[in-house]
């Protein structure tokens, strides 16, 4: 082919400015890949493994110019395509592979694809807000546009192709297509691709006659999946992973190969002639000549909600809302005014004050107007200002603070000015209050929760990675159970616990290079997700700034509208966010306090309520922690009992100490041992945190001594936990520190020691005002637990009834008749079983009949409107139990309950009910022979109250008959055994005690059999307590047991828990592990199975 002839007859047919020279053209082949896609496609169709790098460096090496950031159904995600082309030096192309159908209202899956790109500023916008409706009301399966919705945006802000082919998935596509190009003319093109398949041979045909016949321009889309070839592995990874298979791709090309390539792959199609190729390749520049460079503002957005007012007069209101609330300061001091003055300036310097005041109204609106509670506490160090107690945010004053807490902590206005927001986290105990109050400030589409994008996790990557590498079997499983243990500490760790949780710690030193090289896998996307507590704020509409984006869970189902932008985003492009996150233990703590008439006390109250109030501590000392929060895992229950916290700074600091990466110093701390820096002065400063340096703020504490500025202090704590405090950096940090060291001491001794425990302690180091608020979370409980324990119990089950945490009701009961004597009552007819109710006086938790599965609070409502009534009998009991629509099941079940006890014994009312039903209740005239004799009835009995015929009795008196029947059931007591089965089977949790069986005797409760070891729960008879136990699953295998069974257990070994050290035996290859102190776990050696029939 002669390319320069052709280039040369190609250019002035063209409808844009051609780029570049016909001898540069001739040479390079420029072809720019605007329909490609990316890994961000999955969290719409999973059909890539591709990264946005892997194009960049593609479109280097073939010397184009334009990174587009589409992908199916959406924009991609966008702000990193465009950080990538900005620092590729690429040009950012805004775009998308839309879904399109004739009406996006109408129930239509034909969901024809379009490409559409933005021209220009406004057309990103235009793309966006498509898109955004799409999802709003356009949503069947896919987020759908319609030509209504295209033809809404100005002809010329965007460039439209009809992409492939699925474009054409309607008969009269050709009409439709026609209109399209009769709107955006010269910005729209046919699309053509080189797959050899018979389908695209056709329809390229059909293209080439469309665009003869209309003078339409004709695009060469390569639709490539991924870069190479060899990632083409990977991608089949991805669909097998998400068990997913496009049998229509047979014969497709989805990679991005160089433009000679193309040509040789459309030649080898047969379609196109030498001209239309090169065309079609040639007017891929259009995007370089037609689409402006998009710049987008990385200036701070902050929503005002003072619109009208110039900013010294936001200040003006800012101030005088914090000297309104100073003035209502039971504490006031001239540090407190200095304070306040101090960070009323770094915020009102830092230009940030919409921010505040945004903040304020919001939470304002939330709490007063809208139903919203928020935590007394904080969250994350935003209680560093006290400014931020004066506006509402939280009730936390640092300057009576037990611990350490410095306002610098929160907010310089040097790390402001640098491009960090303020971020304030608020603890609440429902979202939709305060995305109301902020709606209403900003407007309805002023609020949206963000999007989080969730990468493939850890063991699924390296299995994909191991898959297809040749990874030997006995490496990839011996990695994948690393894994597994490291997905365990993950799973039973708080969400501030998680960043110190890092998987190579997990991973033996020979392994580590082996399972790195699965990290491609680990950033593939392969879902999207609403963000568990951010939500983005705009004034404006959010459908046009970023668009909006369907979150779908994978579990329920359930789509939300998210802004299409992740929080890591925010800050760069100047976005902001607020974080409203769901805290259970505020809802808890509200409800606890509720139940007694008061408001939850503010933190300055709760301090003194706790001052030496002996028993709130003892709620610590003696373990008795279930909804207690921070304490309730057993092993921090173990350790706050061995710990002993007395004070508010204490428990703070346990709460901090407890971290994954304070574990080499834990042991000293519980046991309060002596620990010392090394140095006394050091020592001195750290006086309240017994000289460890648990908080970042304790670090402060000692770089500030050591003449470093307070606000450069987080700097260096950041520098050094993220691993960047290196080189040139850390050496003149260190020669000022040793200069300063040297003027205090008057020599070096001591300082390497100490910087070793700065070094070490900024890994792991907690900020002080979260672990204080979160102290406080747990003190509010414990105090309340101490002083209302009845109220606690009742709250706190009702609350856990109406999530179905059944664990939890089973834990805070059992703790209830273990640490306080309570019992659990009896479901009882005419007793009100709606919700729980404790009986504080006779100590008797009386249980919420509609939790017992099946039965509901229709149920329960009913049975409690039937109690009110006087019966005479247990069948009068039946016949209205049946009239108000209990089924026959539910009543069953609760006569194994006893809850009709007041009527008889179990098998007695069972016998009635039995009775009863044969009877229909006293109106059956007829019972055949072949009837009676099968129901035990006596032909004698039956004479006596109806006829007799040659196979039936008629003329019964049914009722007499019920009567005489009940009358003479004979009494029979249940089994320990069934009496244990019913609370099983029926309430699944189980409280009958007999102290009169042997202390040996246990029922098996639930039973776990895994490969190596069988875990059991057992239930102690006599106590009412439960055991846990572990088998060795060979030793169970020789003398199984199931659920249910009754043992009788003889030995029952203590023994210490072992985890794995992280070290391999060299001889047999598996995991060594080692004693962990003071942890204990129980071994069951030998039992016997009990049976029905044996003495008890």
């Amino acid at each position: 082919m002669n390319y320069k002839n052709l280039i040369e007859k190609i250019i002035p047919t063209l409808t844009f400015k051609f780029p570049y020279s016909v001898d540069d053209y001739a040479e390079n082949l420029y072809l720019e890949n605007y329909h490609c896609h990316k890994d961000f496609s999955n969290v719409s169709t999973a059909d890539c493994a591709e990264s946005i790098e892997n194009y960049a460096n593609r479109i280097h090496q073939f010397g184009t110019k334009c990174l587009f950031s589409g992908d199916h159904g959406s924009q991609g995600n966008q702000f990193y395509v465009y950080k990538v082309a900005e620092n590729e030096k690429l040009k950012y192309i805004h775009s998308c592979e839309a879904y399109w159908v004739k009406d996006r209202k109408e129930k239509d899956r034909t969901n024809c694809h379009m490409v559409i790109a933005a021209k220009n500023a406004e057309g990103r916008e235009d793309i966006n807000y498509a898109l955004s409706i799409a999802n709003e009301d356009g949503y069947y399966y896919k987020p759908r546009i319609d030509l209504d919705l295209l033809f809404n945006i100005p002809k010329d802000n965007v460039i439209v192709t009809s992409a492939c082919i699925s474009g054409w998935n309607y008969e009269n596509a050709e009409d439709i297509w026609l209109k399209i190009h009769d709107y955006f003319g010269d910005n729209f093109f046919l699309e053509i691709q080189y797959h050899n398949t018979e389908k695209q041979k056709r329809l390229n045909e059909r293209i080439l006659s469309l665009a003869k016949k209309h003078n339409i321009q004709i695009i060469c889309g390569l639709d490539s999946h991924y870069v190479k070839d060899e990632n083409s592995v990977k991608r089949d990874q991805i669909l097998k992973y998400k068990d997913i298979s496009y049998p229509d791709e047979y014969g497709w090309y989805m990679d991005y190969p160089d433009t000679k390539t193309v040509i040789c792959r459309l030649k080898e199609q047969g379609v196109l002639s030498d001209e239309e190729i090169m065309r079609s390749i040639m007017n891929t520049n259009v995007f370089v000549s037609e689409c402006d460079e998009i710049v987008l503002d990385r200036t701070f957005k902050i929503p005002s909600v003072y619109k009208g007012k110039t900013y010294e007069e936001k200040c003006r209101v800012y101030k005088n809302l914090l000297n309104a609330a100073y003035a209502k300061e039971k504490e006031k001091s001239k540090e407190k005014a200095n304070g306040i003055r101090y960070e009323a300036k770094e915020v009102i310097e830092s230009n940030v004050v919409d921010y505040f005041l945004t903040s304020q109204r919001i939470v304002h609106d939330a709490v007063n107007n809208e139903g919203g509670i928020l935590t007394r506490t904080s969250r994350g160090s935003a209680a560093s200002f006290i400014t931020n107690k004066l506006l509402g945010l939280t009730t936390v004053d640092r300057f009576n603070a037990d611990i350490p807490i410095y306002p610098e902590r929160f907010l310089t206005k040097e790390r402001v000015l640098a491009g960090q927001m303020p971020d304030i986290d608020l603890n609440v105990s429902a979202q939709e209050p305060f995305v109301r109050a902020t709606k209403k400030l900003l407007g309805e589409h002023g609020c949206y929760p963000l999007m989080a994008i969730e990468k493939l996790k850890e063991k699924a990557a390296w299995q994909l990675y191991a898959g297809v590498n040749d990874v030997s079997p006995e490496d990839a499983n011996k990695i994948s159970k690393y894994l597994d243990e490291y997905n365990k500490a993950l799973k039973y760790a708080e969400d501030d616990e998680k960043d110190d949780i890092h998987v190579e710690d997990f991973i033996p030193n020979e392994y580590v290079e082996l399972f790195k090289r699965s990290n491609e896998y680990q950033g593939i996307t392969i879902n999207l997700k609403v963000h568990a507590c951010g939500h983005f704020i705009f004034d404006g509409d959010i459908r046009r700034e970023v668009g909006l984006i369907s979150a779908v869970s994978e579990t329920t189902g359930k789509r939300t509208l998210c802004a299409a932008i992740e929080g890591g985003m925010l800050d760069e492009f100047g976005y902001v966010k607020e974080d409203f996150l769901i805290v259970d233990s505020v809802s808890l703590t509200y409800k606890f306090f509720n139940a007694i008439g008061r408001e939850v006390p503010t933190f300055d109250e709760l301090r003194h309520m706790i001052d030496g109030d002996k028993p709130t501590w003892d709620i610590y000392e003696k373990g008795i922690t279930c909804c207690i929060n921070q304490c309730e895992k057993e092993a921090t229950t173990n350790r706050v009992k061995k710990y002993k916290p007395k004070t508010l700074a204490e428990l703070s600091s346990f709460i901090a100490a407890i971290r994954p990466g304070f574990a080499s110093l834990l042991s000293t701390f519980l046991n309060r041992e002596y620990y010392t820096t090394g140095e006394s002065k050091i020592d001195e400063l750290l006086q309240d945190t017994a000289h460890f340096m648990i908080y970042q703020e304790s670090i402060m504490k000692v770089l500030s001594f050591l003449k470093l500025e307070m606000g450069e202090t987080y700097g260096v704590i950041k520098s050094i936990s993220k691993k960047k405090l290196k080189g040139e950096k850390k050496k003149n940090l260190l020669n000022d520190l040793t200069d300063s060291w040297i003027e205090e001491f008057h020599n070096k001794n001591n300082f390497n020691n100490v910087w070793n425990v700065i070094e070490d302690s900024a890994r792991y180091a907690f900020n002080a005002p979260h672990a204080y608020s979160m102290g406080g979370d747990s003190a509010y409980q414990a105090w309340f637990k101490a002083h209302y324990t009845a109220t606690f119990y009742e709250v706190a089950i009702n609350h856990y009834q109406e999530k179905g945490n059944k664990d939890k009701i089973d834990a805070l009961i059992k703790e209830a008749i273990k640490f306080f004597g309570y019992k659990f009552g009896d479901y009882e007819f005419g007793v009100d079983n709606r919700r729980v109710v404790i009986d504080e006086e006779n100590k008797i938790i009386y249980p919420n009949l509609s939790k017992i599965k099946g039965f509901g609070e229709g149920v329960a409502e009913a049975l409690y409107n039937i109690g009110k009534q006087d019966y005479e009998n247990f069948i009068e009991v039946i016949s209205a139990a049946l009239k108000n629509s209990i089924s026959k099941t539910i009543l069953k079940n609760l006569i194994k309950i006893k809850y009709f006890k007041k009527y008889g014994d179990v098998n007695t009312l069972l016998a009635t009910f039995k009775y009863y039903n044969l009877l229909k209740g006293g109106e059956t005239k007829v019972i055949s022979k072949e009837k009676a004799m099968g129901n035990n009835l006596t032909f004698d009995l039956l004479n006596k109250y109806g006829n007799e015929t040659e196979k039936q009795f008629n003329k019964i008196d049914s009722k007499g008959l019920l009567n005489e029947l009940t009358n003479t059931i004979e009494y029979k007591p249940l089994t320990v055994k069934e009496e244990l089965d019913n609370q099983k089977d029926i309430l699944d949790i189980i409280t009958y005690v007999n102290p009169k069986v042997s202390k040996r005797l246990y029922y098996v409760d639930i039973l776990d059999e895994k490969k190596t070891v069988t875990n059991i729960s057992l239930y102690e008879i006599y106590s009412g307590k439960t055991r846990k136990v572990k088998m060795w699953t060979s030793q169970f295998s020789r003398n199984p047991f199931s659920e249910k069974d009754l043992l009788n257990i003889h030995v029952i070994e203590k023994k210490h828990k072992k985890e794995p050290t992280g070290e391999i035996n060299p001889k047999t290859g598996k995991k060594i592990y080692a004693d962990v102190p003071d942890k204990f776990e129980y071994w069951l050696k030998a039992y016997t199975i009990k049976r029905e029939d044996d003495d008890l």
